[in-house]
């Protein structure tokens, strides 16, 4: 094979500097189709290689990058940068043995990286070593204090380790790092620091989701011992005596575990969520006949479809205030029409953020809304929805109905 010329190394250096400027501006497919074009005119540059897999990465390609980052080993084995970003590749690839192996012989040789410490204790946490990665967090916000992800990751281990005052302590710490400061709120929050947000961060819930996809229903189901969709779909069913409603709409629909409870009651079965993740598992059951990704209270507030029956199990434990969404639900549903939804229930106060993470409601509160709102409850029942910590956690599945006549306008 003939060498590079000089005028081919000039053309590739452009295109690896216009990649790099388009990279920054997040511009990662227009950067990656300069890479390439600079790899074919000059292989087995080791910067071009790193250069690909940061971008295939960010496009959400791990293999297609760790097959470039692997060609980067192979010129380059010890390049601290090339092992870092295979050991991302690995990860988002489910391969988590061995992106901790490559993290150890990364560390051993540059133990000063405080994001190889970050990423081991993410890592470790991925192989269920949840106590193994406290001391990595530590050591990677020891090496840089304003490493704000690693403190997210620290207060969030620590929070669930039940050592609430050194959790607060982290996310404090991340808050002042320059972390979300809306996620650090909520967070703390949520140990009982400072004023309850009115909602969950809508990045929270979606990256919770888009991550908790593929375990959602077993976890659920065999160790949450999860009711409430049962629990609505019945309530939903018995209020409806038999008549099918033309179309309902499943809000928040997640995996789908409703729709098939749902689909005896309709006509035609929506259903909404802010995860695409769990969208795409809902599509495969093949028991809706629309799925939309959207924020729940915007889409209410703007959608032109009416139903006759809008179910929302498990939804409203992570939006927190409903006075939006109550506004929401009366302008969707037909004359007649039905919601039924379950929320956990607080202690007595109208909204209350639990070290969960999940809202709980009053009782009261809920009343006075439907009130507000022209909705007659016509359906109320107490029940165990879930276990917490194998403890049972108390829920309420209420069934309000739309003034005017069903079927009408």
């Amino acid at each position: 094979m003939n060498a590079p010329t000089d005028h081919a190394f000039a053309q590739a250096k452009t295109l690896f500097l216009d990649a790099v400027g388009l990279t920054e501006a997040g511009r990662h497919a227009e950067a990656e189709t300069r890479l390439e074009a600079a790899a074919a005119l000059v292989p087995d540059r080791p910067s071009t290689l790193l250069n690909l897999g940061v971008v295939r990465l960010r496009l959400g390609r791990p293999g297609d990058a760790l097959r470039a980052l692997d060609a980067l080993a192979a010129l380059d084995p010890a390049n601290p940068a090339g092992r870092f970003q295979r050991a991302l590749a690995l990860n988002q690839l489910g391969r988590h043995a061995e992106a901790l192996a490559l993290l150890d012989a990364l560390l051993a040789d540059h133990p000063a990286t405080a994001a190889a410490h970050q990423l081991r204790g993410q890592t470790l946490q991925a192989l269920e070593r949840h106590a193994d990665a406290l001391p990595a967090y530590e050591r990677a916000l020891a090496l840089d204090p304003g490493l704000a992800e690693a403190g997210l990751l620290l207060g969030q281990l620590l929070r669930d380790m039940q050592r609430p005052a050194a959790a607060r302590a982290a996310f404090e710490q991340a808050l002042a790092s320059g972390a979300d400061a809306a996620l650090c709120r909520y967070f703390l929050a949520g140990l009982g620091a400072g004023a309850t947000p009115t909602s969950a961060p809508q990045a929270y819930v979606r990256g919770l989701f888009d991550s908790y996809a593929d375990d959602f229903e077993p976890h659920l189901l065999d160790v949450l011992r999860y009711r409430a969709h049962e629990a609505v779909a019945q309530a939903a069913a018995a209020v409806l005596a038999g008549t099918p409603v033309d179309t309902a709409l499943d809000l928040g629909c997640g995996t789908g575990l409703c729709g098939p409870l749902l689909r005896p009651l309709a006509r035609r079965l929506h259903g909404l969520d802010l995860s695409p993740t769990m969208l795409a598992q809902a599509r495969a059951r093949g028991c809706y006949d629309q799925l939309v990704q959207a924020d729940l209270a915007a889409h209410l507030q703007e959608t032109p479809e009416r139903y006759g029956l809008v179910a929302a199990a498990d939804v409203f434990i992570y939006v927190g205030a409903l006075e939006a969404v109550f506004a929401g639900l009366r302008r969707v549903l037909q004359p007649g029409g039905v919601v039924a939804f379950s929320v956990e229930l607080s202690d007595g106060e109208a909204l209350q953020l639990r070290p969960s993470l999940r809202y709980a409601h009053g009782v009261a509160h809920l009343r006075t809304l439907a009130a507000q709102h022209g909705l007659d409850i016509v359906r109320e029942q107490t029940l165990v929805l879930r276990e917490d910590q194998r403890l049972p956690i108390q829920g309420l599945v209420l069934c309000l109905r739309a003034p005017g006549v069903a079927g009408a306008g």
